[in-house]
């Protein structure tokens, strides 16, 4: 029970962290960097976790993805709502 505590507070903070982070998450960045002739840090995270879903599977969708935060967060407003009677 602890773990699934860490793993859905990591996935919310990711969430969080998400205007921050979102330049390092778009693919516009690798094709703009590859027409300057560089490597830019948005081709580096693709390639991690590409290499990383290799060996890990989806563990970068279970426990660092942005998009997974906004689940968990619908998931609590939800059951809230549900327990609330409304």
């Amino acid at each position: 029970m602890k773990r699934q505590k860490i793993r859905k507070a990591l996935i919310i903070v990711s969430f969080l962290l998400f205007p921050v982070t979102i330049y390092y998450f778009s693919p516009v960045l690798i094709i703009q960097g590859a027409m300057e002739g560089i490597i830019v840090g948005s081709f580096i995270l693709f390639a991690l976790l590409f290499a990383s879903s290799l060996f890990l599977g989806r563990a970068f969708c279970g426990w660092l993805c942005p998009a997974g935060g906004l689940q968990e967060i619908c998931a609590i407003s939800n059951d809230k709502l549900a327990k609330g009677g409304r």
